[in-house]
C-alpha cells in the first residue's frame, strides 16, 4: 500500500479533471491511501468561497468517489520539522547573502526572501513527518535542496 499526500495543485486539477491527473489517479492502486494536508483543505476551501461560481456539490462528490482523503492536521511534530526545513533555508539562503542572525534581523525574514511558498513549506512538513510520498507539480526546489534524504515526491505533470 502507497501513502501519498498530494499538493493543491494536484488535487485541484483532480477535481477539474485534467487527464494527466484524473489519469494518474486512476492508476492508484485502490488500497492506497490519500491524504491532504489541513493547509491543502483551506486553500481550496479559500478558492471555493472567493470564487461564487466553484460548485461545492460537484466538489463533494469528487471527494467520496473515490474515498474521502484523510485531512492531516499541523501538530508538534510537524511544526518541529517545518521549523527545522526553515532554519536550514534561512542558513543556505539567507545568512550567507545578508550576514545575518535571525536575532539580528529587526524584520522577520518573509517567504519571499527565501524564495519559497509558505504553505508549501508545511506541506513538505508534514510529508516528511508521515513518511508520505508528496505528489505535486509545483517547483519547490529551494525546499528540496534542504529537506531531508528521507522525502518521497513524485511531479506530476
Amino acid at each position: 500500500m502507497k501513502t501519498y499526500l498530494f499538493d493543491t495543485n494536484i488535487w485541484s486539477k483532480g477535481f477539474m479533471a485534467e487527464s494527466f491527473v484524473a489519469d494518474k489517479i486512476a492508476q492508484i492502486d485502490k488500497t492506497s491511501k490519500i491524504f491532504l494536508s489541513s493547509v491543502v483543505w483551506g486553500e481550496v476551501m479559500y478558492g471555493a468561497k472567493a470564487n461564487k461560481s466553484f460548485d461545492l456539490k460537484s466538489y463533494s462528490k469528487f471527494i467520496h468517489h473515490r474515498s474521502e482523503p484523510i485531512i492531516l492536521p499541523i501538530d508538534r511534530h510537524v511544526s518541529d520539522v517545518y521549523g527545522e526545513l526553515r532554519a536550514s533555508l534561512f542558513e543556505k539562503y539567507i545568512r550567507k547573502e545578508k550576514n545575518k542572525r535571525p536575532e539580528q534581523l529587526i524584520d522577520p525574514v518573509t517567504a519571499t526572501e527565501i524564495g519559497i511558498d509558505e504553505n508549501d513549506l508545511w506541506i513538505v512538513a508534514q510529508a516528511i513527518t508521515h513518511n508520505l510520498t508528496l505528489v505535486t507539480n509545483d517547483k519547490m526546489c529551494r525546499i528540496f535542496t534542504v529537506a531531508p534524504k528521507t522525502l518521497k515526491y513524485e511531479m506530476w505533470r
